[in-house]
């Protein structure tokens, strides 16, 4: 406020712009009659011109600016339009020998608080206007003021909307849409412009208790949120704010889990029930050699040989059902592509159907050997044939059987967090109907089968046998077209075992690079995570091939000890390692033994580092 005060006093700072000496008289005279100002005391300065004026402005604040129009060096309104770009709130009283009603009117469109006529208004009249006009200035800046403060905490509270990590959606009294956070646009994968106007079914059952729900995605796929609501009242209309928080990851995760453990609990289940056939089969096997040493009536040497031969059959299912069932890996060697490939070519071409045609033009005989049982590959691609021939049916077609070198850059491999490294690729592809869409995510189940006759173990074994070696499936199928399978099998150069892997976890990237630097120097492979969730999902998604995790027990973001427990369950074997400081290494000892291995404290050197890899894991630290 430009008015300052002295006791109950006030000072009124007034800019009085007259050219005419007997004018500037008159006003100062009228002004100077204390007794017409009650407890405001004016305090006066006057300019002959406009230039005169906007220096005194710039010298001190003023007040009210008593204005006559014609000025030497400006007329009409434009002198009131150049004031107010020097004292913007200001108020200003016209003192002009103009009574012309069309200056009038543009006078008031220049925001003059007051308008007088030279000989035409007392000295009261006067100090009235004056004081009216700056009352009426007060409050435009106030206003002002306020509109401003309202203008930033609205761009505040936008901002904050803006920036929330969590999708935010307002809708009318009616549900339609009226604003959306860029998180939001990020969760649908959809622009706010889209929405705005529109209805969300899916927040039409959503009530003031938090819940999840599912939303679509524009890429077809389901998003997973925990939604919370909150009614208010904005610009007079009822509006209700839904707070979304994704939980799509978490819910993959819990999904990769449970799918894990009901896989594990099948093949319990599997290899109890197939240890027990097992003990039928054999009484029955040796019975029938027995009687075919015995028995020579011809008709009766058929019939044993019937029973034989079923007797084998189930004595092969059985051995497939152990063999998924069983943890521990076969006998592995340094395997070279193409002996794999003329082994699977010789046991299956005599089996081809005439109108299918082997197409083996994809097949690299120069692929480098890999490290792997070679019985249980030629298994997998003999499986993966079969699945192909029975796909392409009486109608024939192609099978194209391929076979090379790639790496973890692969876009295939991209999304599966695992370790940098070189991979043999074996494909095999076919031209039929394709794999329908709503069978996909059941084809890998244990006695799964859309095929009379199957057992539904093919591909549950094939899926097995890739995660024994530490590899990886891909595949792609399209309905009409036919379906590509891919078997990436680790590739080591050097018919040495294979590396050994880390799983890197701390929230500070700069820890990650440096315990990296450190592990990558004594031989082992390295994949990273920001936090114990990621961790956990980066662990269910490499296929079994992490043996250490070096965790980082950050002070903001400290880790779960659940899912350190639950990397245990999974994986009894691999080896733990957690860096902290020595009070939270007090407070967790009782996980020692169970979930961590051995501690070290913040700080340490890479040399104690290797020192607690090298007792977990033996000398060799870089091989299983």
């Amino acid at each position: 406020m430009n008015v300052s005060q002295s006791s109950h006093r006030r000072t009124l700072r007034i800019l009085c712009i007259e050219d005419h000496p007997l004018d500037r008289e008159i006003l100062r005279r009228q002004l100077e009659a204390v007794e017409q100002w009650g407890e405001i005391i004016p305090e006066v300065v006057f300019a002959a011109s406009l230039g005169e004026a906007v220096l005194a402005a710039q010298r001190e604040q003023v007040d009210v600016c008593i204005v006559d129009l014609l000025l030497p060096d400006s007329r009409g309104v434009e002198t009131l339009y150049a004031l107010r770009r020097v004292v913007p709130y200001a108020a200003l009283v016209v003192v002009s020998s103009d009574s012309d009603l069309l200056t009038l009117r543009q006078s008031v469109y220049a925001n003059v608080h007051g308008y007088l006529v030279k000989g035409e208004y007392t000295p009261g009249a006067l100090v009235r206007s004056i004081l009216a006009a700056w009352e009426h200035s007060q409050l435009e800046l106030r206003l002002a003021e306020t509109t401003h403060e309202l203008h930033r905490s609205q761009a505040q509270y936008r901002a904050l909307l803006e920036y929330l990590p969590d999708a935010v959606i307002m809708t009318d009294a009616e549900g339609k849409i009226l604003y959306l956070n860029p998180a939001a646009h990020v969760l649908l994968g959809r622009s706010g412009g889209e929405l705005i106007g529109e209805e969300l079914a899916q927040l039409d059952t959503v009530t003031d208790t938090a819940r999840d729900i599912v939303l679509p995605h524009r890429d077809g796929r389901l998003r997973y949120a925990v939604v919370r609501t909150q009614r208010a009242i904005l610009e007079d209309q009822e509006v209700k704010l839904y707070f979304l928080h994704d939980i799509t990851e978490r819910r993959l995760l819990e999904h990769q889990l449970l799918e894990h453990q009901r896989r594990e609990l099948l093949g319990i289940l599997a290899s109890g029930i197939a240890h027990d056939i097992n003990n039928l089969l054999s009484p029955i096997m040796l019975g029938v050699q027995t009687l075919l040493r015995t028995v020579e009536d011809e008709r009766s040497r058929r019939v044993l040989a019937m029973i034989e031969q079923s007797a084998r059959r189930g004595a092969e299912l059985v051995r497939q059902v152990l063999g998924f069932a069983r943890s521990q890996d076969a006998h592995r060697e340094q395997v070279a592509p193409k002996d794999i490939i003329a082994a699977v070519i010789g046991s299956y071409r005599t089996h081809l159907s005439p109108t299918i045609t082997l197409d083996t033009s994809g097949v690299d005989l120069a692929t480098p050997s890999f490290y792997a049982d070679p019985t249980q590959v030629v298994q997998v691609l003999l499986n993966l044939i079969a699945n192909a021939h029975q796909a392409l049916g009486e109608q024939g077609g192609t099978i194209r059987l391929a076979c090379y070198r790639t790496t973890s850059h692969d876009p295939r491999l991209s999304s599966k967090g695992i370790a940098d490294a070189a991979y043999v690729v074996f494909e095999v592809s076919d031209t039929g109907h394709g794999i329908p869409e709503d069978i996909r995510p059941r084809i890998f189940e244990p006695f799964f089968t859309t095929r009379p006759n199957a057992t539904g173990l093919g591909l549950y074994t094939v899926l097995a046998i890739v995660k024994r070696h530490e590899g990886t499936l891909h595949i792609e199928s399209t309905p009409g077209v036919g379906t590509r399978v891919s078997v990436f099998f680790p590739l080591t150069e050097n018919a040495a075992p294979r590396r050994a892997t880390a799983l890197v976890v701390s929230p500070s990237a700069t820890l990650r690079n440096l315990v990296r630097a450190a592990l990558d120097g004594v031989g082992l492979g390295v994949i990273e995570a920001s936090s114990s969730s990621e961790a956990l999902g980066t662990f269910i998604r490499s296929g079994n091939t992490v043996d250490l995790v070096v965790a980082d027990d950050d002070e903001h973001v400290p880790i779960d000890p659940d899912k350190l427990r639950t990397i245990r369950e999974l994986k009894p074997s691999v080896r733990v390692v957690l860096l902290c400081s020595l009070v939270v290494q007090q407070s967790l000892a009782a996980l020692e033994g169970s979930v961590v291995d051995a501690f070290l404290p913040k700080p340490c050197t890479d040399q104690m580092l290797l020192d607690a890899v090298a007792a977990l894991m033996g000398t060799t630290a870089a091989h299983e």
